[in-house]
């Protein structure tokens, strides 16, 4: 029998994998996804499906406690936050910046959040093997920008897009951790009502922009990368997400976002037919390595 530390350590790897595997391929999803479906209608496709998909998973599975007025309206505050600002902000800015691109703004959120939670939320202080990573990390990212170029850009406003986006996922994530709490419900039920009420939220931001879509024209690579998102990037990642940020440290559960701009490079690769070379190499290794020291720094 494994004890009770080995078996939270088995959890922990097992979802890190999930989630970086997930929101690592979200980018090149939603990439494709998009050569159908306008940002918003996709998201609230995306969002609101996988919700009621795990909610009803939950029910099967036996969870039948009711969500009170206190998690509806915790589920609302989340969600503006973690669906209809991240996800529907991502979907939006990806309709003028490329995938790769749009995976590094991920990069900018450990920075954030490991700082913000030493200042806002009482954490632990950042220590010196941390910092190492965070600079590897940031060094990293800075390499596959300048890689990149920006010579893929169609606007100004897809990066801004982004930019909110993640301080919308940063937000939301130290809301979830100060009120985690607060609420009965299980992790995946606390998901299925995030992702349906975000995915809601995303459909009448949609309305309101008038955004349509054509059933009848939709490609099969379209509908294909959907069920991804609403599988994959929506309930195995939101589920994985929400367990390691309730049950480890903050820069634990958020390393996916340096992982996330290599899986990108390499999709776009294996995908996308896109360049490979000496600097991007270099710069995943940096990314991958930053994770070790981010995760594995000392205890004070």
């Amino acid at each position: 029998m494994l004890s009770a530390a080995r078996k939270k350590l088995l959890m922990t790897i097992t979802c890190l994998v999930l989630v970086y595997m997930s929101w690592g391929s979200c980018y090149i999803s939603v990439k494709f996804a998009l050569e159908s479906f306008p940002p918003f209608l996709l998201c609230g496709i995306r969002m609101s499906s996988a919700g009621a998909i795990l909610y009803l998973a939950t029910w099967l599975y036996g969870e039948r406690s009711r969500p009170t007025l206190a998690d509806f309206r915790q589920s609302l505050i989340l969600s503006f936050f973690m669906v209809l600002i991240s996800s529907g902000f991502l979907c939006k800015g990806q309709e003028s910046v490329p995938s790769g691109i749009a995976g590094m703004f991920s990069g900018m959120v450990p920075i954030w959040m490991v700082i913000g939670g030493w200042l806002f939320l009482h954490e632990a202080r950042p220590r010196k093997l941390q910092y190492v990573g965070l600079a590897g990390g940031t060094f990293g990212i800075i390499l596959l920008s300048l890689n990149q170029g920006i010579s893929g850009l169609t606007s100004w406003w897809g990066p801004l897009f982004l930019l909110l986006g993640t301080l919308g996922w940063v937000v939301g994530s130290f809301y979830s951790k100060v009120h985690a709490g607060e609420t009965k419900l299980s992790v995946m039920r606390v998901s299925a009502l995030l992702m349906f009420i975000g995915g809601l939220q995303a459909l009448i931001a949609a309305f309101l922009l008038g955004e349509s879509v054509s059933l009848a024209e939709v490609t099969p690579k379209s509908w294909t990368a959907l069920t991804a998102l609403v599988l994959f990037s929506g309930i195995v990642a939101y589920c994985s997400y929400f367990w390691l940020l309730m049950n480890t440290r903050t820069e634990v559960a958020i390393s996916f976002e340096y992982v996330n701009p290599v899986i990108g490079v390499f999709l776009g690769w294996l995908l996308g037919n896109e360049h490979v070379g000496t600097i991007v190499l270099t710069a995943c290794v940096c990314i991958v390595g930053s994770v070790f020291f981010v995760v594995a720094g000392p205890r004070d």
